[in-house]
């Protein structure tokens, strides 16, 4: 039997044309592809990830999906993620190549990332497939340098309060805030009191892509899950 193996595949922001070639490849090897899908309240199914691999040249018959709660508390989803790492070590095992796709860098902020204690404690092979993480797109969507020679970047997917964030950029050249729908409630006035530069985006790569750098586009505004904000403080500007 031929030997299996485990392969945690990045897709990117969600951009199809930012998949790595290397990620395309593997897909389309794959006898399984699992990828993370979220129901509404209208019980109507939402995938970013399958935004990205319906345009690639795969066969959709072998993806399968895997119902992910989008919710803070990680011990929501942990039974989903035990049944998911049993499944696809099972399949290993068969000789199965089996692909756990994941939106943005695999290693940075993935549900694989909970996976992996179990394929270690099975000795069962797996690789993890690099992609552009949401922030870097970000950067280039806002046509302006994340950072440059010696500045530090910062990057935050929880903030407790205003003053924890505020004593963050006096200290740092750049912060990126994840995760921005965690303190929608006050994040445009705090940026309206501060002096800093800000570049915001929700959904990039795909057709409801938003951004702005207009304090007053972002007020009011309902900020989605799928959202980031790059903050600068002016008087750190070269």
């Amino acid at each position: 039997m031929a030997k299996g193996r485990i392969y945690g595949v990045a897709l990117g922001p969600g951009d199809p044309d930012l998949i790595t070639l290397k990620a395309l490849k593997v897909l389309q090897a794959a006898d399984v592809i699992y990828y993370p899908t979220t129901i509404n309240s209208k019980g109507e199914s939402n995938s970013m990830a399958m935004r990205v691999l319906k345009h690639q040249a795969i066969d959709l018959k072998k993806a399968l999906p895997v119902e992910v709660a989008m919710k803070y508390k990680r011990a929501a989803v942990t039974k989903t993620y035990k049944k998911l790492a049993a499944d696809s070590i099972e399949l290993s095992q068969q000789g199965k190549q089996v692909a756990i796709v994941s939106e943005g860098d695999i290693s940075f902020y993935s549900t694989f990332a909970y996976l992996i204690d179990d394929f270690n404690k099975a000795n069962v092979d797996y690789e993890m497939i690099p992609g552009v993480p949401a922030f870097i797109l970000a950067g280039a969507l806002s046509a302006s340098p994340i950072c440059t020679q010696t500045d530090e970047v910062l990057v935050m997917p929880d903030v407790e309060s205003e003053e924890q964030l505020k004593t963050k950029i006096a200290s740092t050249e750049t912060v990126v805030l994840m995760k921005v729908s965690k303190v929608k409630e006050w994040i445009a006035e705090f940026l309206a009191s501060i002096e800093v530069d800000f570049f915001y985006g929700e959904y990039m790569g795909t057709d409801k892509e938003f951004t702005t750098r207009n304090i007053y586009q972002l007020k009011g505004r309902r900020i989605p899950y799928f959202s980031i904000i790059i903050i600068k403080a002016k008087h750190k500007e070269q």
